[in-house]
């Protein structure tokens, strides 16, 4: 299946997953089709009020990646312009499990599992690549407390696994590195970096040596309606290879009920800028975040 297909799969998905939260928001009583898309609209409106009634912190949480809340991001994403004459593809369904542990009556930790699946084409050569990619696990060690001003911080080691199925899918490298967080929420504003460096230290001889950064800001605003608008950017900078990748994002997410239980999906679009050849262009992605064991 080529990464058109695959965004066409996408897009279905998305459309099923719109049918269906319309679907639902439509289920009364009474047959009448007007007075059908008339509830549906309430409805939409209803268990949106719900969802931030009943779980007022909620959102907050989501953003905040030192938060100790049980979640499951799951994104869709389809990038283009890739390759060296700009008509590469690639789509990926990625994975990234947040689960936070209690260390002591101070001390919590947040463990950060990324794991992608990845199909594209025309990105090196002509050829096509499917499989997994590496996988990357974060660990935050972080204070309950705050410093003041709403202002939270971690640290941790970050570890990169060669688990790529495919040549071009990983580094074929183990790399560890130190990783840091700060995160700052006043009001409706949330606000905070992430970084990280990760060096080789195993994996193939015939493998490059990895030496990578990665710095993360971001900047949200959550309105009382749970919906949340939010930039960021990843900027990457490969040592060995002396180059920069900066894909900028922006976001729309909502926080929502679906069979009595909290859910947030968003929308998004990123615009790449790099010095490094084959770097795409653009990219569009849809996520879904399912929170586990809240209690109202």
């Amino acid at each position: 299946m080529t990464s058109r297909e695959h965004s066409a799969t996408l897009l279905s998905v998305l459309s099923s997953l719109a049918l269906l939260d319309v679907a639902h928001s439509q289920t009364s009583e009474t047959p009448d089709f007007n007075l059908g898309l008339n509830s549906g609209v309430e409805r939409r409106k209803e268990r949106r009020s719900v969802a931030r009634e009943e779980y007022p912190e909620l959102t907050r949480k989501l953003i905040n990646p030192l938060a100790r809340v049980l979640s499951i991001p799951t994104s869709f994403e389809y990038l283009e312009g890739a390759g060296a004459n700009g008509n590469g593809q690639s789509f990926t369904i990625r994975i990234a499990p947040r689960v936070p542990f209690v260390l002591s009556e101070d001390w919590h930790l947040i463990s950060k599992t990324d794991l992608a699946w990845t199909s594209q084409q025309i990105v090196v050569g002509t050829s096509q690549q499917e499989g997994l990619t590496d996988l990357k696990q974060t660990l935050f060690f972080s204070p309950n407390r705050s410093l003041g001003w709403g202002v939270y911080w971690g640290m941790g080691p970050t570890i990169a696994l060669p688990t790529a199925t495919q040549d071009f899918l990983g580094t074929d490298k183990l790399s560890i590195g130190p990783s840091s967080a700060v995160y700052k929420q006043t009001g409706p504003w949330s606000s905070g970096i992430l970084f990280n460096h990760v060096w080789s230290v195993a994996g193939s001889n015939d493998a490059n040596y990895v030496s990578a950064s990665r710095i993360e800001p971001m900047i949200a605003f959550t309105a009382p309606t749970a919906t949340t608008i939010a930039a960021s950017a990843e900027i990457n900078h490969n040592w060995q290879a002396e180059s920069w990748v900066v894909p900028v994002e922006l976001r729309i997410a909502q926080l929502t009920m679906i069979v009595d239980a909290p859910i947030q999906w968003s929308i998004g679009a990123k615009h790449y800028f790099s010095d490094a050849e084959g770097t795409p262009e653009w990219g569009a992605f849809f996520q879904i975040t399912v929170p586990l064991g809240m209690q109202p």
